[in-house]
């Protein structure tokens, strides 16, 4: 399979990036929902409450790198071609789903970032090294980004759902093969 994008496929490279993002997204959908039900002298499977909120901080950071990559790599490189059987409404719907879900790539690890931050909880990497606080305890700024951070994350969950609905639909329902452009592991 090529690293680049070709008229009709994505390469490599996209895959990854697209994948990785989607399952550090599932990730840290079930680690939010484990840390915020968990009570503080409860395990789950070996790991403590704060060993949850660790890996999701940590994992929030390595989000935003990968979000990063991917925003720099999809304007590096060429996009393929609608897939021809997307109706007009589906493309433009799904032009608009992106741009939302490149928006909360973004927002979802930068509030987090600042909700953790702002409000003095701090971050140590995988459990194993602090990093500094810039900012400073700063009430306003933590309840601003937990808020941001929240809603975000709900509304990245009604992209995805779309995101994945279209996709399902066309390999489904329309056998068109659709999602074989992206799937990992598929030869074009």
């Amino acid at each position: 399979m090529p690293l680049k994008n070709s008229a009709t496929d994505y390469g490599a490279v996209s895959r990854f990036l697209h994948w990785s993002v989607f399952l550090l997204f599932v990730y840290q959908y079930l680690s939010a929902n484990i840390m915020t039900r968990l009570a503080r002298d409860q395990t789950l499977f070996g790991l403590t409450q704060g060993n949850y909120y660790d890996w999701h901080k940590s994992i929030g950071l390595v989000l935003l790198g990968l979000a990063l990559a991917r925003w720099l790599w999809r304007k590096a490189t060429p996009l393929p071609d609608w897939a021809p059987t997307l109706s007009d409404a589906e493309r433009t719907i799904s032009h608009r789903n992106e741009t939302r879900l490149y928006w909360c790539m973004f927002l979802l690890p930068i509030s987090g970032y600042l909700f953790v931050m702002a409000g003095g909880f701090g971050i140590k990497l995988f459990g194993e090294v602090a990093l500094a606080n810039p900012i400073g305890k700063q009430a306003f700024l933590a309840k601003l980004a937990q808020v941001v951070h929240i809603v975000t994350a709900y509304a990245a969950i009604v992209f995805i759902a779309w995101h994945v609905g279209l996709g399902l639909k066309h390999h489904l329902f329309d056998r068109d093969g659709f999602l074989n452009r992206m799937l990992p592991f598929r030869r074009p």
